[in-house]
């Protein structure tokens, strides 16, 4: 008898504890902020970029040379360099 009940009551119970909600989509844009860069002062910089930190300058490019898609770093850079490759 008691198991009579408890097999009415089960599928009762188990809609009892079922909760829907309603949700927003969220749209993911994962193709932005996935290209390499350089940090420094909490701003994002592209390979090809020269700053100058502590009376010196340097230049963010690629981490590793034999790397075509990378980690990019901040490589020391001399001035007279700049005005040579324009």
């Amino acid at each position: 008898m008691k198991w009579m009940i408890l097999s009415a009551l089960l599928p009762v119970m188990a809609l009892a504890n079922t909760i829907s909600t309603t949700s927003v989509p969220v749209e993911l844009n994962l193709t932005t902020g996935t290209e390499p860069v350089c940090y420094f002062e909490d701003k994002r910089y592209s390979k090809g970029a020269v700053i100058e930190m502590g009376g010196h300058w340097f230049v963010c490019e690629r981490e590793k040379s034999f790397e075509q898609n990378g980690r990019l770093s901040w490589h020391p850079f001399a001035p007279q360099e700049r005005s040579q490759q324009n």
